[in-house]
């Protein structure tokens, strides 16, 4: 496995470096990511602990991945700042599937240990009463009644007025 650095960066907002690698595998697949790890940490001559293999991508025919890591500065601020699946991703297989395992039981407890709840009626509101009218000059009309008149005031509206 052979790695090339294309780009570093220092982020002293994250306090992290961000490092983007080219890394050549001749002689076989893609490299594992606890492979890269070892490796980057070896570099820069850290823990293997603060390094975090984001994304490794093979393209197609080649015998070349294009990686992006990230080396913290301490493990508080790393576990902080990675997303769980992230470091997820970067631990051993048999811790991954320990990992997985005790999730699997929480969630199988988790509805046990739930107490259940009645439930209660709801009770349903008395209809408001209709507030009353607004006394106005014209008593009130039935729909139809209104209806044709407001037919008749749109037709007046659209004729001219006659001249005398």
């Amino acid at each position: 496995m052979e790695l090339k650095i294309k780009k570093d960066e220092y982020n002293p907002l994250l306090k992290r470096k961000e490092v983007y690698a080219d890394v050549g595998h001749e002689n076989g697949g893609s490299p594992s990511r606890l492979a890269l790890r070892d490796a980057v940490a070896s570099k820069y001559g850290v823990k293997s602990e603060s390094v975090y293999v984001v994304d490794i991508h093979t393209r197609t025919g080649t015998q070349e991945s294009e990686c992006i890591i990230q080396v913290y500065d301490d493990l508080a601020t790393a576990k902080l700042i990675v997303p769980e699946y992230i470091r997820v991703r970067n631990l051993p297989s048999e811790e991954r599937t320990k990992l997985r395992e005790q999730k699997a039981k929480k969630k199988e407890e988790k509805p046990k240990e739930a107490p259940k709840k009645e439930a209660k009626p709801k009770e349903t509101a008395a209809p408001a009463p209709k507030e009353q009218a607004k006394e106005s000059k014209e008593p009130t009309k039935e729909p139809k009644e209104a209806a044709k008149e407001s037919k008749e005031t749109s037709k007046q509206k659209g004729k001219e007025p006659e001249a005398k």
